[in-house]
């Protein structure tokens, strides 16, 4: 009976001991992941510093790019310069000696500890939907949008009092007491569209994923208003009336010269809007009709900043804008 006993006291004790092993080693790795997560997060608190000074010295670049034209280019941007991420020059001056400041990199430029690159898109390659004329509203709506032209009061009216600073809605529209009434409620802006993203709040746009498709993809809320025939794309160019894909496809050739590859020495760009009737003519057109929405300069710039130190990495954006060459303000700078 005393050797049972003493049999079963053992196996008790065996158990306990084999728990307290188990409970000690789930302590042990839980303090060695804390350890590592606690390791890693020190870490990122020191190199965010880092990380914002190599977002800002990005924009600082840009802004510095942006500041410089090469000669002869002073009233145009185009795809081919430096800040687009193209040669620099077009024609016989491409041959030329280059300036100190287009030899300067744009990707993976070593400062302190880390690196960066920069990415930098004008606005003015996209309609902006705060200052377009309203006729020009209700084509694209109906034209590309699909929309029915007995509803395209609905759009227009709720789009105008989404951006009037009152609160007397259009006969169509929508003020503070329809959004009011949604799920989660909201108030209606009363002032421009800060982002795009917005239209998801207004009546008719909210409702119509592909027409806001169409409008997130070829409209902005901050540019000059004009489009840069240089750098705007094929599909936005088509969304002025008048346009059709031959048309558009001739006005982008020309710019594109003999090799057809946009962003190269061989472009030619537009000096100026009128000029577009070079490339239509045969077509027999003057290109007339656009002319009143287009530019050959852009004002607005998006600079991406991505910023590494060892393996962190981080993006920033950064909106700038070009009073004139001397003052290129920032109108924000975050990171993602």
């Amino acid at each position: 009976m005393t050797l049972r006993l003493a049999k079963r006291d053992r196996g008790i004790a065996l158990i306990i001991v084999m728990i307290m092993v188990a409970a000690l080693a789930v302590i042990v790795t839980g303090f060695a992941y804390s350890m590592r997560v606690e390791t890693k997060l020190a870490r990122n608190t020191r190199f965010n510093p880092e990380m914002d000074w190599l977002g800002r010295s990005g924009v600082e670049l840009a802004r510095f790019l942006l500041s410089k034209r090469a000669r002869g280019e002073e009233q145009m941007d185009a795809l081919h310069q430096k800040w687009a991420g193209g040669p620099g020059r077009i024609g016989m001056d491409a041959l030329a000696e280059l300036e100190p400041w287009e030899e300067l990199p744009m990707t993976n430029v070593k400062l302190g500890n880390g690196t960066f690159s920069i990415k930098i898109t004008d606005m003015e390659r996209k309609l902006n939907i705060n200052s377009a004329p309203e006729p020009l509203l209700r084509y694209i709506l109906e034209m590309h949008g699909g929309v029915d032209a007995t509803d395209l009061d609905v759009y227009i009216d709720s789009l105008r009092d989404w951006m009037d600073p009152d609160d007397n809605p259009g006969l169509n529209g929508a003020e503070s007491d329809v959004y009011l009434s949604e799920s989660p409620p909201y108030y209606s802006k009363n002032g421009p569209l800060d982002h795009i993203t917005e239209l998801k709040l207004i009546q008719g746009f909210r409702d119509e994923p592909s027409l806001y498709s169409v409008f997130a993809k070829h409209f902005t809320a901050i540019s000059g208003g004009l489009i840069n025939v240089n750098t705007a794309s094929p599909q936005v160019l088509e969304l002025l009336p008048g346009m059709d894909p031959e048309i558009v496809r001739e006005i982008v050739m020309y710019r594109a010269g003999l090799d057809g590859a946009i962003g190269t020495s061989d472009d030619m760009p537009y000096r100026n809007p009128n000029q577009i009737s070079e490339p239509l003519r045969p077509l027999g057109m003057d290109g007339s009709s656009i002319q009143q929405f287009l530019a050959t300069e852009s004002a607005t710039f998006e600079v991406e900043v991505t910023a590494k130190i060892g393996p962190q990495q981080r993006k920033y954006i950064s909106l700038l804008r070009r009073v004139s060459p001397q003052d290129i303000r920032i109108l924000y700078f975050h990171s993602q």
